[in-house]
């Protein structure tokens, strides 16, 4: 998804010659192409954790890697409709990824890599990043788009040969089918090994499939509602802090008269975000979730203050580095916590009878927020300033960063029954404490 993250930095500002979007999309189309995606992203969310429940991760992945090919495909039509479409489809896969690959991840990693795993797919999501931005400005339309379906045949062909996870294929009977899928995730345990992991999967997805899971038990049950709100809160923080905004709008509404050309500021954003998150898998897993959340959401929200300020104050200067440098300081920031964080949480904090559920819950809302930043960034930005968004942008990291601070709890090192076990937590300190009111006296109680 990193090639359509970084598509409109630098498709939206390709000259005017045949055959590019420049010569088909208005600067009112500019906000539609880049919310498209997110417009998609939140209508898809429902059906999205339908196939993750019916087709399992494999076949959400298979789906994935079909729509990435069409959406490249579509491109090659010169029409505005084509770019909706083609930004739509887009959406429609990042909704499928996030119903299914946490899952997937937790799934088919030890509980002590279960974080280092999560950031491989950041690492991915960063590379495409880079080569959209690095190669977009520099060779022609069409052959960009071209290496794009490329890529994504690419990945369709590496996902036909991954099997399904045992915990999916445990969940629908089909025993042997897991015991060869675990022995193709861990070749080199031994067959006594995974067997005692194919009985502890078993006892989890068993214990979870026993009570099958709802909608309305997302809510009324403690556990899963306190999980759902910390879920949300991060992913919504993740998407409505800026990061969409940034990456999308870099070279349309970046000061053009800067010692650094924005197109130019836009690669070197991939790059520190490809080199931060290769510094970030360790750290995952050595520090926790909880302090890299912290630290990222304060240190954005003073990075996106700085950059307000350096747009309203001194905008017009060519000297002006802050721009340029506050850019490259979020990349940072983001990749050491928000960017990396929230995946590890979706595949850790749901048991599976409501996870896809939970998936669509967290989806929807964190693709509203998306979807409402990504389209009002241009309008108001031409309006009333770029300095606005970025306000906005540090009220929204601040909060989540003190709501972080005051609920989120670590899961660094713990295995996903081990978290169910803590948000029970919950549960019981619900009912004692309404064991506790029902055991008072009441009003006319005599003593």
């Amino acid at each position: 998804m990193g090639l359509w993250a970084g598509w409109p930095s630098w498709a939206l500002t390709k000259g005017t010659e045949a055959d590019t979007p420049a010569e088909w999309l208005s600067r009112q189309d500019h906000s539609w192409a880049v919310a498209s995606f997110d417009l998609a992203n939140l209508v898809s969310a429902w059906p999205a954790s339908l196939l993750a429940e019916y087709a399992g991760r494999k076949g959400c992945l298979l789906a994935v890697g079909v729509a990435l090919v069409a959406s490249f495909g579509v491109l090659f039509a010169p029409s505005r409709w084509a770019v909706f479409a083609a930004r739509s489809l887009a959406g429609f896969c990042k909704a499928v990824l996030y119903a299914s690959v946490p899952g997937f991840m937790a799934e088919i990693s030890a509980d002590q890599a279960r974080g280092r795993l999560n950031v491989i797919v950041v690492l991915s999501d960063s590379l495409g990043m880079l080569a959209a931005l690095s190669l977009g400005p520099r060779v022609p339309y069409v052959i960009m788009n071209g290496f794009s379906m490329v890529i994504g045949l690419a990945f369709l062909a590496a996902v036909i040969r991954v099997p399904e996870t045992p915990h999916y294929l445990l969940s629908k009977s089909r025993m042997d089918d897991a015991r060869t899928a675990l022995r193709w995730y861990r070749p080199r345990s031994t067959s006594t090994d995974n067997n005692r992991r194919l009985n502890q999967i078993m006892l989890a997805v068993q214990d979870d499939m026993r009570d099958p899971g709802t909608y309305r038990e997302l809510f009324t049950d403690d556990g899963n509602r306190a999980a759902v709100l910390l879920v949300v809160g991060a992913c919504f923080a993740q998407r409505a802090g800026g990061v969409g905004c940034v990456l999308a709008y870099s070279t349309t509404t970046m000061p053009t008269h800067g010692p650094v050309r924005p197109e130019n500021v836009a690669i070197v954003f991939a790059v520190v975000r490809l080199a931060c998150s290769v510094v970030a898998v360790p750290l995952i897993d050595l520090y926790g979730r909880r302090p890299l959340t912290l630290g990222s959401h304060l240190a954005l929200a003073a990075i996106t203050a700085a950059y307000a300020l350096c747009l309203l104050y001194i905008d017009d200067r060519p000297d002006n580095w802050g721009p340029s440098a506050c850019v490259i300081l979020f990349s940072m920031a983001y990749s050491m916590g928000a960017g990396i964080v929230p995946g590890a949480l979706v595949g850790e904090m749901f048991p599976n009878n409501v996870k896809s559920h939970a998936v669509t819950v967290v989806s929807l809302v964190s693709s509203l927020g998306s979807f409402i930043i990504n389209k009002a960034y241009l309008p108001i930005s031409d309006a009333f300033g770029v300095h606005i968004m970025f306000f906005v942008f540090c009220i929204v990291n601040a909060a989540w960063a003190i709501l972080a601070y005051l609920f989120l709890f670590e899961t660094k090192g713990m295995s996903l029954s081990a978290i169910q076990d803590h948000l029970d937590d919950y549960n019981s300190s619900s009912s004692s404490e309404n064991e506790d009111k029902s055991k008072l006296p009441g009003p006319g109680a005599r003593s």
